[in-house]
């Protein structure tokens, strides 16, 4: 993967410097919005900025691209539109004077999704959608990942028909596909991630992420 700025390189304003971004990811149903929810309560004496999922930013996965496209063509322009809502999600938070932004799902989300659609479609789309996002100013790219690894049955445990028996994100393979791609952005240090059991508590995984995220703010690695 090509070298990517952090998120703060593309702020604006006196507090940007001083800005960290963290993004919670995983796979649906892993359990990232009770987390972040977990930490803008128990991160206390800080100013955070909360930038919601892509889905619920624009009132519904529905309103999004079809997760599943019939070309790269159609995949291609997917993924404009949704670094359209890439960056009107974020935009109030490159502008906020804050100490942190937390993110439900980042830009990674959007490579995340390409590489496991190569290994389910054959479509080749993540190679292009690379090239396309690395050369893009629109992305913020977070300075820490905490990713929640959780299995493919505890995924469907908790799906709880929120997603249909066909949806891909709810497919094996897909969501083998999306794990390999934070495995392997990981094992390239091509990103700050932290890989949490998705399993733990809830109380036990918001401390052990307010941990990373202070040390973070620390300046320190985690």
């Amino acid at each position: 993967m090509s070298a990517r700025p952090s998120a703060g390189d593309a702020a604006t304003g006196d507090h940007a410097a001083a800005k960290r971004w963290v993004a919670v990811e995983g796979a649906c149903c892993a359990g990232k919005t009770t987390l972040s929810q977990g930490l803008l309560c128990a991160l206390t004496g800080i100013m955070i900025s909360h930038v919601t999922c892509f889905a619920d930013h624009v009132g519904g996965g529905r309103f999004l691209p079809r997760p599943v496209p019939e070309s790269v063509s159609e995949d291609q322009d997917a993924l404009q539109a949704l670094l359209a809502v890439e960056a009107d999600r974020v935009a109030t938070a490159r502008a906020a004077a804050c100490h942190l932004v937390l993110m439900d799902r980042s830009v990674h989300t959007l490579l995340a999704h390409r590489y496991a659609l190569d290994r389910v479609t054959g479509l080749a789309c993540f190679a292009q959608a690379e090239r396309v996002i690395a050369r893009s100013a629109v992305p913020a790219w977070p300075d820490l990942v905490l990713y929640l690894d959780v299995t493919q049955q505890v995924i469907l445990d908790r799906n709880r028909r929120k997603f249909p028996p066909d949806s891909i994100f709810i497919d094996t393979q897909f969501n083998a596909g999306v794990r390999s791609y934070f495995a392997r952005a990981t094992d390239q240090e091509e990103a700050r991630i932290v890989w949490l059991d998705g399993t733990l508590h809830p109380a036990k995984l918001v401390s052990i992420a307010k941990g990373h995220i202070k040390e973070l703010l620390r300046g320190r690695n985690t």
